[in-house]
């Protein structure tokens, strides 16, 4: 079992203590459950997931009381009921799985009053005594969240970025890859209290197609995510689902419908199509459905993205999903393509480890559905710092500055929601 990470920088006091100490009678708020969910997973050193799918009000609770299991391999197949967060590319993060302690939902009726209105949450999977522990004797934290400090962490320079997209086109134009993402990060001080659950909410509040998650383990820390691109969707001897989604601009006035795309854009997203199919072709797979391109809104934000469907039934290939995650990640979205050079480029170029930005995370075996993402527009929470990522699909026709104000756009998408106490 992992044990509680409690960092020496910060004044030692009895947390347990500090927590233990308020009964809650009757109905609770989002807001309020969600902190008093994170400060029991700190307590007791366990793995925490909260989230909600796209277009769905109902947030989904997870807590795996051991912290969760290192798994070398990720075979959906074999996967209990439970939920799944790995990083980019195996080294100091691992692939951890959640199983499920505890299981819970809430409805959010009104995501404009989701820190006020109160809600009845239906636990699935819970003991008396630990409902009594989280609901009605543990309190809000109003102290920094206990995690690691990384201080020496430093934002990805304007030049760096640029002269690491410079290379890429180079190596484009070479004829080593076809296309690039390479990524950034931008640091910012945590100097204040951050309010974790008036953030989570705010970001449902925002981003309703977006999948949003709050998670926590010993291992892993905190991070908060809204990732529009789906990675995997597959139902029990039904169907699977994945999609290529790819290109990147502001929303504006006009309807999406009539959005127009250069052909940068339309490029990027046509290779990760490519990929996608190429993927099928490796397993000798030719029975899909494709739908799209379309444009879609993510946030300010718009993508286009192509859906691509297999009936699983008709083909009696129910371990397709197990075997397309391990072709598929890393996307040519993420990474490029074709994918080894690409990581041998990225591996070389960048300074920063990726950690669980550009992985993947979701519930897998819940409700007889598996539901993965790929891990976009996330920051990660530290004693610190708050740590955003973000990449760029890069072609020969990208201009290094465009690329830039790219990722910048995309570290907004949540920077602007952090909320303080």
């Amino acid at each position: 079992m992992y044990k509680p990470y409690y960092n020496g920088s910060i004044k030692e006091i009895n947390l347990e203590n500090k927590l233990l100490n308020t009964r809650i009678e009757g109905k609770i708020s989002p807001a309020t459950l969600v902190n008093k969910l994170l400060s029991f997973a700190q307590l007791k050193g366990s793995g925490l997931a909260i989230w909600k799918l796209p277009q769905d009000n109902t947030v989904h609770i997870l807590t795996d009381m051991d912290g969760g299991t290192v798994i070398e391999e990720v075979e959906l197949d074999n996967l209990q009921s439970g939920f799944i967060l790995a990083p980019f590319q195996a080294g100091n993060q691992k692939n951890l799985h959640f199983k499920a302690d505890i299981k819970g939902k809430f409805e959010l009726n009104n995501l404009s009053e989701a820190e006020k209105e109160e809600v009845v949450i239906d636990w699935e999977s819970l003991s008396e005594s630990l409902e009594n522990e989280i609901i009605k004797t543990t309190r809000e934290p109003n102290i920094q969240v206990n995690l690691k400090e990384f201080p020496t962490l430093t934002s990805t320079s304007k030049q760096d970025y640029i002269n690491n997209v410079e290379e890429g086109i180079s190596a484009i134009k070479r004829e080593e890859v076809f296309k690039i993402v390479p990524s950034k990060i931008k640091v910012v001080p945590n100097k204040e209290e951050i309010n974790y659950a008036a953030t989570y909410l705010k970001a449902c509040e925002r981003y309703k197609d977006a999948f949003v998650s709050l998670t926590f383990s010993p291992q892993s820390g905190l991070w908060l995510g809204a990732s529009p691109e789906i990675l995997i969707e597959t139902h029990k001897n039904n169907y699977f689902k994945t999609v290529a989604l790819a290109g990147t601009q502001v929303k504006t006035e006009n309807n999406v419908a009539h959005t127009a795309w250069t052909q940068k854009e339309i490029e990027e997203q046509a290779y990760v199509s490519r990929y996608i199919i190429n993927c099928f072709k490796k397993i000798r797979l030719r029975e899909y459905e494709e739908i799209g391109p379309k444009t879609i809104q993510a946030g300010n934000l718009l993508h286009l993205k192509t859906t691509y469907k297999v009936d699983i039934k008709a083909l009696n290939f129910p371990e397709l999903a197990s075997v397309m995650l391990k072709l598929l990640h890393p996307t040519s979205a993420v990474c490029g393509m074709p994918k080894t050079p690409s990581l041998e480029f990225l591996n070389k170029n960048e300074k920063h480890e990726r950690s669980y930005f550009s992985g993947f995370l979701g519930p897998v075996q819940m409700y007889e559905k598996s539901q993965i993402y790929v891990n976009l527009r996330c920051c990660q929470f530290t004693a610190n710092t708050i740590v955003f990522y973000a990449g760029a699909g890069i072609t020969e026709d990208s201009e290094p500055e465009n690329e830039w104000l790219e990722t910048e756009m995309k570290c907004k998408v949540l920077g602007d929601i952090i909320s303080y106490s």
